[in-house]
């Protein structure tokens, strides 16, 4: 037989209105008292607390019992505890001799018998006998704050699932440090705690593969599995650890050697596209840049070879060098609408000059005549036929 109030498991924790109540400043609060509505029949007092997600507050008291009369006419009814009473929880009141299942099932000694429960099921405070406003609200709003903190701590360990489940794993190790620290002993946070170490033995284990990989000789391959390790499980130790690790394979010589080859090649490679597809002039810089940064490399006498096929065939170097004026030339008219744009028409007028002068019967030129007519029909306007200047 399941007793009476552990159906309360069935209830589903939510942020409660409550622990906002106290933050609010006393302007925002409303100036009249707030109405506490007893509820007196457990069963649809455990279904509104289940639909709201809202903690129970049940008093276990007699219709002749003394202290019950002074709880009720005294704390119950105070002005500082009714707002938390009123909107922070689903208030209970049975009589023990109506409901002598439910007070057997709460094991009920001495009344009245006041019970907080979460919306969880769980027990949070149990008082026997008459108690003073003060520690009634004390116990209360720690009920309140449990409640609220079970609450974002299942959301948060629901997200931390997700996450896991799209491999996004430095947000879930976010997700789960922050529920072992405030949940703690809690069994979210003792859950949380189990998944964390999942994930760091995982985290682990690529570490060592990439440390295998390095005391076989493969030291770009253990680079490159390091760097995986981090960015997959940032977060965890095995992911600073492998941090560490990649920092001082970076400063080995023959690595820092490896990635100037690296380098080299890739630009070599760009260069002799460049070269393939005709353009000629950004093929002349790799090829500069590569001999006087690399020279020590096989990739620099390739280069300088490249460079001079450029040079010494008029007809390419001819083709670079238009391409160098194009270049140039798309600089000046930006450079002109620069200093147009300011005002500064004169300095606007010496580079649209260059640009004809460097790029004749050209399309930049045509360009650039047009700005020129504009600005010297500004500083130069018109004189109305039939009068003369004196």
């Amino acid at each position: 037989m399941i007793s009476p109030f552990s159906r309360l498991c069935a209830l589903f924790p939510l942020v409660t209105a409550a622990a906002l109540w106290h933050a609010l400043p006393a302007a925002a609060q409303p100036a009249r008292p707030a109405q506490v509505t007893w509820r007196t029949d457990y069963n649809t007092a455990r279904k509104e607390a289940q639909d709201k997600g809202l903690p129970l507050l049940v008093v276990v008291g007699t219709e002749d019992c003394f202290y019950c009369r002074k709880l009720e006419a005294g704390p119950l009814k105070d002005p500082a505890l009714a707002p938390l009473l009123a909107t922070g929880y689903i208030p209970l009141k049975l009589d023990a001799r109506r409901t002598p299942e439910l007070a057997k099932a709460l094991k009920v000694q001495l009344y009245p018998t006041t019970v907080l429960a979460g919306p969880d099921g769980k027990i949070h405070c149990f008082i026997e006998g008459y108690v003073e406003t003060e520690r009634l609200a004390e116990q209360m709003k720690r009920t309140v704050t449990a409640v609220a903190t079970a609450d974002w701590a299942a959301r948060d360990f629901n997200e931390a699932s997700k996450a896991l489940a799209a491999s996004d794993y430095p947000r879930a190790v976010t997700l789960l440090k922050g529920i072992t620290k405030d949940a703690g002993d809690k069994p979210v946070g003792v859950k949380a705690k189990q998944i964390l170490g999942d994930v760091e033995k995982v985290a682990a284990g690529k570490l060592a593969q990439a440390k295998q990989l390095e005391q076989r000789g493969q030291t770009q391959e253990a680079m490159d599995a390091l760097a995986e390790a981090v960015r997959t499980y940032a977060g965890t130790r095995a992911a600073s650890d492998a941090a560490l690790a990649l920092a001082g394979l970076n400063d080995r010589p023959e690595v820092l050697q490896q990635r100037r080859l690296r380098v080299a090649r890739d630009m070599l490679a760009v260069a002799r596209d460049d070269f393939r597809t005709g353009r000629l002039y950004d093929c002349m810089q790799k090829c500069e840049q590569i001999a006087a940064a690399y020279s020590e490399l096989p990739e620099a006498k390739d280069a300088t070879s490249l460079l001079a096929e450029i040079r010494g065939n008029p007809e390419r170097l001819a083709k670079a060098c238009d391409q160098m004026n194009d270049r140039t030339a798309a600089m000046y008219m930006a450079l002109a609408d620069s200093w147009s744009k300011k005002g500064q028409d004169t300095e606007a007028e010496v580079c649209l000059k260059k640009v004809v002068a460097l790029c004749p019967n050209t399309r930049h030129a045509d360009l650039a005549q047009a700005e020129l007519t504009k600005i010297q029909s500004k500083t130069n306007p018109a004189v109305p036929a039939g009068l003369v200047r004196p």
